[in-house]
């Protein structure tokens, strides 16, 4: 059975200040591991906001739970007094991210942004992964290349292992295929999702793409729909 990583009920996460600002109300939302969950919603719903709030970036106003256990015991609940080093630390060790463009660093090569995350992560090398990931990924020619010499869906499919390669329990996707055509999406968006189940990461992926979302998710969390959100202009 799925094990939960990550849950909240009955949260308010707020965005800007009391007065230009708004927030975000979620009833119900928990990430299992070893699935791809999407967020749909129409731009300004809260998507990234709830992303921030799962990355341990932004803290819930209010919440009746908000915890998160990455497989080595409970990690931090949300509405204590935050510890930054500890969840920089947190961030580090057990998530994964992608960026709308990769967020590679230019002057870097392929391997050498793929092995960031080793780095900064403070784990130890595991030749194994990187190995699998570079082939599952296609990407062993292209490991002394720099990011300006690889196509849109290369530098996706390197933000892929580098988010992968440290053995994070939770990936976060911000519109990883938004800087894709529709085929090029459809194969990150499967390349994401084999890699993570065959390394046991779940994902949860933003998107405004319902087709893409409907293709690969296991589930679907619409911010659209009034059931799962209340977005509140203050």
């Amino acid at each position: 059975m799925p094990e939960t990583l990550l849950e909240i009920r009955e949260a308010i996460l707020r965005r800007g200040s009391v007065s230009e600002g708004f927030a975000v109300r979620v009833g119900e939302f928990a990430v299992r591991s070893s699935e791809l969950l999407a967020i749909l919603g129409p731009s300004g719903c809260g998507k990234s906001t709830l992303l921030d709030t799962l990355g341990l970036v932004l803290r819930p106003d209010s919440a009746e739970v908000f915890e998160i256990d990455l497989g080595g015991g409970r990690l931090f609940t949300g509405l204590h007094r935050r510890d930054e080093s500890r969840l920089l630390q947190i961030r580090r060790q057990h998530m994964g991210y992608i960026l709308q463009s990769g967020g590679l660093v230019p002057s870097l090569s392929i391997r050498e942004n793929i092995l960031t995350a080793c780095h900064f992560s403070g784990k130890r090398f595991d030749r194994e992964r990187f190995s699998v990931l570079v082939e599952r990924l296609a990407l062993g020619p292209l490991l002394s290349r720099r990011p300006r010499d690889l196509s849109g869906g290369q530098r996706q499919r390197a933000a892929i292992a580098r988010a992968l390669v440290h053995g994070p329990s939770l990936v976060l996707a911000d519109e990883p295929t938004a800087a894709v055509d529709h085929k090029l999406a459809d194969e990150v968006c499967h390349t994401l999702r084999e890699c993570a189940k065959e390394l046991g990461a779940a994902v949860v992926m933003v998107t405004h793409n319902r087709e893409l979302a409907a293709s690969f998710a296991d589930r679907i969390l619409d911010l659209g729909d009034p059931l799962n959100r209340t977005v509140t202009r203050v």
